[in-house]
């Protein structure tokens, strides 16, 4: 496979530091370190070998983190627009001679840089495809690489003393929205012509969720426990209740492949007042486990479940 020379993968993933210079992401934070060690030596900096130190440093393989970064640059999209201030704070890293336009035409060209990156299984080089991304956006390489540079190193915090989230409990909670479904694919995905076992299998979704979620929640280190809601007892006082809730569940692909594809919401209530602290909806359909290899949801299940984890861990790595 040809290896492809694209880079400066955490430069959109800096922005919003730059109002700061702080951050409480410590995926992120290993990524941004990581990151500007390597850029400043004269080896070349392979995407995997870095997706892999980064899971090393923070106890995650490198799916999740790719995962974890993917969230978090969804979450920068518009920044000139969504935060000013750290808006205008970047603006002021650029070159003299750099214009805003320049800068919003870079940023543009380096956010999908880094998207195509994180969804890719692809080996990309990171470091030298600036000059690719500068190209694009019109912009001289050696602005765009001082701007770049900049941005990095100013989101780059002291990592000596290593911040960690006060853990919490929580008492976690489902719900299946009604949705309208067609039986057809159903018979083909679950190779049945049982219509009784067909509807039971796509009923109340979350019975299915719900407790491998509860599952993975410890492994979080914002999670002190996590307890199903009709496990809680008196002598059990969660902070949170995570709610999940399950919108949809359909099936796309061919008839040779139908692919599982479920959108979800997962929302944080505050136990004493009831009211939201956080909330996610995801949108997801499985790659690997349609009806081509199984028969059954159980792994896609795993997969949504594994999904919610991540969402909800990045919440309390980042509060």
């Amino acid at each position: 496979m040809t290896t492809r020379i694209i880079g400066f993968l955490a430069v959109f993933w800096a922005l919003p530091l730059a109002a700061t210079g702080v951050v409480q992401d410590t995926v992120l934070q290993e990524a941004l370190v990581l990151l500007d060690a390597r850029l400043a030596s004269a080896d070349p900096v392979h995407a995997v070998r870095l997706f892999d130190d980064i899971g090393d440093r923070t106890s995650r393989t490198s799916s999740q983190v790719r995962r974890h970064l993917q969230i978090r640059l969804e979450d920068f999209a518009d920044l000139h627009d969504s935060n000013p201030a750290a808006w205008q704070t970047a603006l002021g890293l650029r070159a003299d001679t750099m214009s805003e336009r320049q800068v919003k035409r870079l940023v543009r060209e380096l956010s999908g840089i880094s998207s195509r990156i994180l969804q890719s299984d692809s080996d990309y080089l990171v470091g030298t495809g600036i000059r690719w991304a500068a190209h694009e956006a019109r912009v001289p390489e050696t602005e765009a690489e001082l701007f770049a540079r900049r941005l990095v190193a100013h989101g780059v915090i002291d990592t000596t003393t290593e911040w960690a989230p006060e853990p919490v409990g929580l008492m976690v909670s489902g719900w299946t929205d009604p949705y309208e479904f067609n039986l057809d694919p159903l018979y083909i995905f679950f190779d049945t012509d049982e219509e009784a076992f067909v509807r039971e299998s796509v009923r109340d979704v979350q019975r299915f969720v719900v407790p491998r979620v509860v599952r993975r929640l410890p492994a979080s280190r914002g999670v002190q426990y996590a307890v199903r809601d009709r496990n809680v007892t008196p002598l059990i006082d969660p902070q949170y209740n995570l709610r999940i809730s399950v919108l949809s569940l359909r099936f796309g692909g061919t008839n040779a492949d139908l692919m599982p594809c479920m959108d979800v919401n997962a929302s944080l209530l505050a136990t004493e007042t009831g009211g939201s602290v956080w909330q996610s909806t995801l949108s997801h359909c499985t790659r690997e486990h349609g009806s081509a290899s199984t028969n059954e949801l159980d792994d896609f299940f795993e997969e949504i479940s594994d999904l919610i984890f991540e969402r909800v861990d990045g919440h309390f790595e980042t509060r």
